[in-house]
């Protein structure tokens, strides 16, 4: 399972919001391939926001991509539950002109992987 930004536990979500405070960066149109207690991986798209000029007035692209939730581990507030806390984004088309990644700023990213903490996408 993952938690999502309302530390909700799902499994196979149709989407992913990446950005909890704003929602500016959202994986959407999930289709699962494959969800074990080891791993899960889903095509779609990466939706962001170009914040051009500012968030607020911004314009949310489409890049595709395929998704793997991985490194699962025990959730001790969920006895006999494990949750993933790992997320590693590779792009298969158009990717976005940068993307901030564990804090820094990538140019034309072919792949991310970042870390989740046990409360969602934030």
């Amino acid at each position: 399972m993952v938690f999502d930004c309302l530390e909700q536990a799902r499994v196979e979500p149709a989407s992913f919001i990446l950005t909890c405070a704003d929602a500016n960066s959202v994986l959407a149109r999930l289709s699962w391939i494959n969800w074990t207690a080891g791993q899960a991986i889903a095509t779609g798209v990466h939706e962001l926001n170009d914040c051009a000029p500012d968030c607020a007035m911004g314009t949310f692209h489409d890049y595709p991509v395929v998704l793997t939730f991985w490194r699962s581990e025990p959730a001790a507030w969920h006895p006999g539950e494990r949750y993933f806390t790992r997320i590693t984004v590779r792009y298969t088309g158009l990717r976005p002109p940068a993307y901030a990644s564990n804090g820094n700023l990538v140019k034309n990213p072919a792949t991310w992987t970042e870390g989740l903490c046990p409360c969602g996408g934030a």
